[in-house]
């Protein structure tokens, strides 16, 4: 059991060392990119909106690693996180459909199907706060309820007189 452990650990530990190389690989290719599109005579809306799709799989990247920290070092999985993943993933996404949407003015059945995608993702972030707010007011009433216990216990014996 020890060695699956082991095992375990070595491919977490492999993961999050590809996801630093991805991280830097994305960095390396938007400011490649970027000075391209500032130096060629580029848009610089377009490029602004390359670098903030950019940071935002950056973020995606980051709390894939902090989950992945957790699971090494806490041996849990966690819901939260992935939660947070997928609310920046909806962000990152609302940023391309609008930008796309604003390069070319769509009518007619594109409309409808911007339209159609935008109202999904506004779904999808509702339905991912809701889940972050759920889990962490599950949280605090479990924390409260923990430190009622803990106070329970402690009570009766600051009440014993101190013997000399």
């Amino acid at each position: 059991m020890r060695v699956i452990g082991w095992v375990e650990e070595g491919l977490y530990i492999a993961v999050g060392l590809f996801l630093v190389a991805a991280g830097a690989f994305i960095v390396a290719g938007a400011v490649d990119t970027l000075v391209d599109n500032l130096s060629g005579g580029g848009d610089a809306v377009q490029s602004g909106l390359l670098v903030l799709d950019r940071v935002l799989l950056l973020l995606i990247i980051a709390e894939l690693l902090y989950t992945l920290r957790l699971v090494i070092y806490e041996g849990e999985i966690f819901a939260e996180p992935f939660l947070l993943i997928g609310m920046i993933a909806v962000v990152r996404r609302v940023v391309v459909v609008t930008a796309q949407a604003d390069e070319a003015a769509p009518g007619g059945r594109e409309l409808t199907n911007f339209l159609l995608e935008l109202g999904v993702l506004a779904g999808l972030a509702l339905a991912f706060g809701a889940a972050i707010y759920l889990l962490r007011r599950g949280a605090a009433h479990e924390r409260a309820v923990r430190l009622q216990e803990t106070e329970a216990i402690e009570e009766p014996r600051a009440a014993q007189p101190d013997e000399q």
